[in-house]
């Protein structure tokens, strides 16, 4: 029996608060029973058409897997009173559909890398919130474990934004952060990685490189990758980088060029670093910029510790 069994109509909760006498093998046994009808269509209440296809199931279960189910059953919907209701939404389908009703019934959800994306559509669309958590889930476990993927990173990015999913937008964005040193050099992420998304990776302090010179030569190898097509927009990545953590040498001889000496932009971010290494008092507001990173306090941190346990206590 899967786990999904326990979360139907939210008994975690209920029995938590409201009723602590209902235990988890009731529930476990009530939902069984509930799959046993709908194999055996025993007090089918509803209908869930698409195209040719008819899927047998119970209000009840729907309603308390899918907000959306529970507001078409309780509100004055025609559909309240229809035993067959035709889900006309553009993208679902009956395959998709049936995985997920049978993963509210209990069974394990048989998400897999090539429809993982179109359950968690569908399941959206129709608010079975438990689905979509696991989808999340397998997505993000499934980008950790291959190789690094610009595309699937981007695909992600846009599926999470467009579905307002905070949860699997922030779990991608971390494991990239935290690979930025591995993967800073490949030909993908080079080549395909855009601004806005580079941006939003260099501005996380859980980004981890060996230095904030590494980040920034990361970033002008990334902008000379193509040059004429990035620089209208180099200055708002280079500003992303902690600047104030920079080798003032390097920001002046990666910045200091014929080409960048015509942007006004980063003329202006290296002028302002360069008062703030020689005057960091006359420039507060870039102070901000030398805040060190969450992966940089932490192995100092270690270092620290390291140093410590090594200490030979004098006689």
């Amino acid at each position: 029996m899967s786990s999904v069994g326990v979360n139907w109509i939210g008994f975690e909760v209920i029995q938590r608060k409201r009723f602590p006498y209902i235990s988890t093998k009731m529930v476990d046994l009530l939902l069984s029973r509930c799959a046993k009808f709908r194999l055996e269509e025993q007090f089918i209440d509803v209908r869930l058409k698409i195209g040719k296809d008819c899927l047998p199931a119970h209000r009840i279960v729907l309603a308390a897997n899918s907000n959306y189910f529970y507001a078409m059953f309780t509100k004055a919907m025609k559909e309240s009173n229809q035993e067959l209701i035709e889900l006309k939404q553009k993208g679902i389908s009956a395959e998709v559909l049936k995985i997920i009703l049978n993963s509210i019934y209990g069974e394990d959800l048989r998400v897999n890398e090539h429809n993982a994306l179109e359950i968690l559509a569908t399941a959206d669309h129709l608010q079975f919130t438990n689905v979509v958590q696991k989808c999340c889930d397998f997505l993000v476990r499934e980008f950790k474990r291959v190789r690094f993927d610009v595309q699937r990173y981007c695909q992600l990015i846009d599926v999470a934004d467009t579905r307002a999913l905070g949860d699997l937008k922030e779990a991608v964005q971390y494991s990239v952060a935290t690979k930025f040193q591995d993967i800073c050099h490949s030909e993908e992420f080079l080549s395909q990685m855009n601004a806005d998304q580079l941006i939003s990776i260099l501005k996380r302090d859980d980004l981890y490189a060996p230095s904030e010179t590494f980040v920034f030569k990361s970033v002008m190898r990334w902008v000379h990758y193509r040059k004429e097509e990035r620089m209208p927009f180099a200055a708002k990545v280079i500003d992303a980088v902690r600047l104030g953590l920079v080798d003032i040498t390097t920001l002046i001889e990666e910045l200091n060029t014929k080409d960048f000496q015509q942007v006004s932009k980063i003329q202006k971010i290296l002028f302002e670093a360069s008062i703030y290494f020689n005057a960091p008092s006359q420039m507060t507001k870039f102070s901000e910029k030398a805040k060190p990173r969450a992966m940089s306090r932490v192995s100092k941190s270690l270092n620290i510790l390291l140093v410590s346990s090594l200490e030979i206590p004098q006689a």
